[in-house]
């Protein structure tokens, strides 16, 4: 069982020696009493690459906080943001005020989480799926504000959003750069969506697998009777 230490941002020093004596440590940032705060803090928590949530006390406080995380350009994986900005996706009540500035980067990362329907295909990597995403509507951005959206893909529930009934492949966008280049901190998107809480990666590396497995079984049967023709 890991040990949890309740601090303030900046961690003290002996707090950190803490975490490199047992690696099962993780932080729990006060953030009402911090020194650090929005994203001075989620800098903070980037760099250090250490286990670690926040913890608030008020709804301004986590505004503050899910606003910064929201328009961040590095990814930081803290549980309470990704939660709320999971349920603020889903539409779920949370508690706090959604401004223009926050809705403007809630719509940024909805139609970035959209098109990971459109991702699925590309996938696949057939040739005739690689036709339809080549054919949807591009867009090579490179810019990582939002990037946090591939954090949320460890929850089920993201899938509601992927695959809901307000979505369609038709108004999906082949994010060119985001779907083949290592710029989710040195990996690449599949390393995000490869994983067992994502439903619809399940369903079509299953369908996908054994597709694949249907056409090897059906070459080597065509190359048995090839041979069974030459040898007659």
């Amino acid at each position: 069982m890991s040990k949890v230490i309740t601090t303030t941002a900046p961690i003290a020093i002996e707090h950190l020696k803490e975490y490199f004596a047992d690696k099962e440590t993780a932080y729990v940032i006060d953030y009402a009493n911090s020194e650090l705060k929005g994203e001075k803090l989620l800098v903070y928590l980037g760099n250090l690459d250490l286990p670690a949530d926040i913890e608030f006390e008020t709804k301004e406080d986590l505004e503050e906080m899910i606003l910064a995380y929201a328009g961040s350009t590095f990814i930081v994986n803290i549980q309470s943001l990704e939660i709320t900005m999971l349920n603020l996706l889903l539409e779920n009540e949370v508690g706090i005020s959604i401004t223009d500035e926050l809705q403007g980067l809630l719509d940024h990362w909805s139609v970035r989480i959209k098109s990971l329907l459109l991702y699925n295909l590309h996938t696949v990597d057939l040739e005739e799926l690689n036709d339809f995403v080549d054919a949807a509507p591009k867009d090579e951005t490179d810019s990582l504000v939002g990037v946090n959206f591939v954090s949320l893909l460890k929850y089920e529930e993201l899938g509601h959003i992927i695959t809901g009934d307000g979505n369609n492949l038709d108004e999906c966008i082949n994010y060119t750069k985001y779907f083949n280049d290592y710029m989710f901190k040195g990996k690449n998107l599949y390393s995000y969506w490869a994983n067992t809480n994502n439903i619809l990666f399940l369903q079509t590396w299953a369908v996908a697998s054994g597709e694949r497995q249907n056409i090897l079984d059906e070459l080597t049967t065509i190359e048995k009777e090839t041979e069974n023709d030459t040898l007659i």
